[in-house]
């Protein structure tokens, strides 16, 4: 076969064109500067989250005082790993993505998981290793966990299946939990991605809202944990979050695709109902409500940040957020050892609440930038285009 003659088939009304001709080398997939600019507000977010949590001893003040105000905003700090999963099917979308249509790409399915390896594993495998070690040093361990590690701990981070029980669920670093979380929105994604060339990104919506809505009644009729401890908290898994790396999905086909004549009004209203939905659902407890809610937020934001000029990013608190959403990965693999390793000396300080909280910040936070800085240049950025998705694109549609 000639190399770079092209051929075209119909699959489920979408044209995919595809070549013999491969790219001669990796490319790392492009950044985008809105994109880290809302990584990095997602991980501010679970940061003061972990602050309020460890630093604060969980507070709850009067709502009307300025303690309380200030606890109420950053109680909501769990909201970030919602955006972050949003994020998720954006980026993974937008390569698959061309201008001036809606439809998707085919992917190269072992290729995809083979570097999605790649961006996950390495660092998230480094930094396990990391806590694991400073953890067996018996003066610091209580600072860190409630127990001495085991084998079966280790195993189960290795394995990613540690969030399965109860008793291995928080045995190393509490915040990895949404590690294994993104595993399985990747194992999903070819499904999704193979929806959507067949009935279009509507239906990947549709069947994402059903599977979230039919695990909300599942939740709510049994009791959790289950016996032996298994699925200790069910809204952390799949089935909740899919719908909010669908939206995601969706965002990016409204970013690339045919531009709606009402695009941004209808990002605007999906910000607006989207963050009191999504507030209302992580205060209630009603996870289906909050899932709809921030994932809508998530997608707008993106839909809106993406119209504003990238020099906007390069200056003021907006750079500093770019620059936190670019080593995002490593900050958020570290910032919970950091925080609670200085937490016991923030108690011994006698501050109120707020002052008190600036410490945590000016400390924990610039002690977890620099860790998280030299982590991300020396394990996390050597993995970054052999994580690429530029190279798994096996088409470009029409």
């Amino acid at each position: 076969m000639v190399s770079g003659r092209r051929r075209a088939a119909r699959d489920g009304g979408i044209v995919w064109r595809m070549t013999d001709a491969q790219p001669t080398g990796p490319r790392a997939t492009r950044r985008y500067a809105y994109i880290d600019a809302l990584r990095g507000f997602a991980a501010l977010w679970v940061f003061v989250l972990h602050v309020h949590g460890y630093w604060l001893d969980d507070v709850r003040p009067p709502k009307l005082s300025a303690d309380g105000l200030l606890v109420r905003l950053i109680g909501f700090g769990g909201a970030g790993v919602d955006l972050f999963i949003v994020l998720s099917g954006f980026c993974l979308t937008l390569p698959l993505t061309q201008a001036g249509t809606t439809a998707l790409a085919r992917i190269d399915v072992r290729g995809f998981f083979r570097r999605r390896a790649f961006r996950l594993l390495p660092a998230y495998y480094a930094a396990l290793a990391v806590v694991v070690a400073i953890e067996l040093i018996p003066a610091v361990r209580p600072a860190l966990v409630p127990r001495d590690l085991t084998g079966v701990d280790v195993l189960t981070h290795l394995t990613l299946t540690f969030p399965l029980w109860q008793s291995t669920l928080a045995a190393v670093n509490g915040s990895l939990w949404s590690i294994p979380l993104e595993a399985t929105l990747y194992l999903g994604f070819p499904l999704l991605v193979w929806l959507a060339g067949r009935r279009g990104i509507r239906a990947v919506l549709v069947m994402t809202v059903a599977v979230a809505a039919l695990w909300a009644v599942i939740i709510g009729s049994l009791s959790w944990p289950l016996p032996g401890g298994w699925l200790p908290q069910p809204d952390k898994y799949l089935p909740a979050r899919w719908l909010e790396f669908a939206m995601g999905m969706y965002a990016a086909t409204a970013v690339r695709g045919i531009p709606h004549p009402r695009a941004t009004t209808h990002a605007v209203w999906a910000c607006a109902l989207g963050l009191p939905a999504g507030l209302y659902g992580y205060a209630a407890g009603t996870d289906l409500v909050r899932t709809l809610g921030f994932g809508a937020l998530g997608a707008g934001l993106l839909i809106l940040l993406q119209r504003v000029p990238e020099r906007h990013f390069g200056a003021g608190p907006l750079a500093w957020l770019t620059g936190l959403g670019t080593i995002s990965y490593s900050f958020y693999l570290l910032h919970q050892p950091v925080i609670l390793l200085l937490s016991g000396w923030g108690h011994n300080l006698g501050l109120g609440l707020i002052p008190l909280f600036v410490v945590a910040l000016a400390t924990s936070g610039t002690l977890t930038v620099a860790v998280a800085t030299a982590f991300y240049r020396g394990v996390e950025r050597p993995f970054l285009v052999r994580g690429s998705m530029s190279a798994v694109v096996r088409g470009t549609t029409t």
